[in-house]
């Protein structure tokens, strides 16, 4: 009798036993899908997936928070195109849809931002209509501007303007005179040459002009306009 109760104890015992193994095996291998998911759970998804978009956040869905078994994929996306509010859904038999406040902090927003801002040259000085930009009178400052006609010094130098400037002026095309290597009104070299005797004298530009082109120039001695090839330096050759 007393052996057969043994027995019986025994068997209950290995039963008991078979049935907890069975329970914990089944928590390490079945997927984890088919478990109830926590707010918690879904908060730290959401936060890792928004640093692999260079995006800082902090959900604010309740961690305590169980949602029904999804047995398919859970699916994560940004809602009306912002990081801010993050659309969770289980497309499962028992679907269901929730949507997460991230206060989320974009980087990538703000790198964008960043390299909107540019380096423009401006004026650092005051300049008179009819003057010359040279390089002392520019500077690179950053700006948001986005029509940026000029992104050298060297594009300026030289140039003759054709209105008064003030200092820290953004230039345009139209601040100046088009790009010849004589503007009217300059300062020019009158080269006459006479067989082999060759004379010099100061005359100004009548016209606008640009090496190798014929030239109006007028004396400044004598007040005669005359017409020459105008070369290197701001030099005008005249034959007779």
């Amino acid at each position: 009798m007393m052996k057969n109760i043994f027995i019986f104890l025994e068997d209950k015992l290995s039963i008991n036993f078979f049935i907890t193994k069975l329970f914990i095996l089944s928590i390490i291998i079945l997927p984890k899908s088919l478990y109830a998911l926590s707010g918690k759970e879904i908060n730290n998804h959401i936060k890792k997936w928004l640093e692999t978009e260079d995006v800082k956040s902090n959900p604010q869905f309740s961690p305590k928070k169980i949602l029904p078994d999804c047995k398919q994929n859970v699916s994560y996306e940004k809602y009306n195109n912002s990081y801010k509010l993050i659309k969770v859904s289980c497309e499962s038999k028992n679907s269901w849809v929730i949507f997460v406040k991230t206060n989320a902090n974009t980087l990538k927003q703000k790198k964008l931002k960043a390299s909107n801002t540019n380096e423009i040259l401006v004026l650092n000085k005051s300049i008179e209509k009819g003057n010359y930009i040279r390089k002392s009178d520019l500077t690179f400052i950053k700006s948001s501007k986005k029509n940026i006609f000029y992104n050298s010094k060297e594009e300026l130098i030289g140039r003759k303007v054709r209105q008064n400037l003030k200092k820290g002026q953004y230039i345009q095309p139209r601040h100046l005179f088009a790009k010849y290597s004589v503007n009217e009104g300059d300062p020019v070299v009158i080269i006459s040459k006479f067989k082999n005797a060759e004379v010099s004298t100061g005359g100004i530009a009548i016209k606008s002009g640009n090496i190798g082109d014929l030239l109006e120039v007028k004396n400044t001695r004598s007040g005669i306009i005359i017409k020459g090839i105008l070369k290197e330096n701001k030099k005008v050759n005249v034959f007779f």
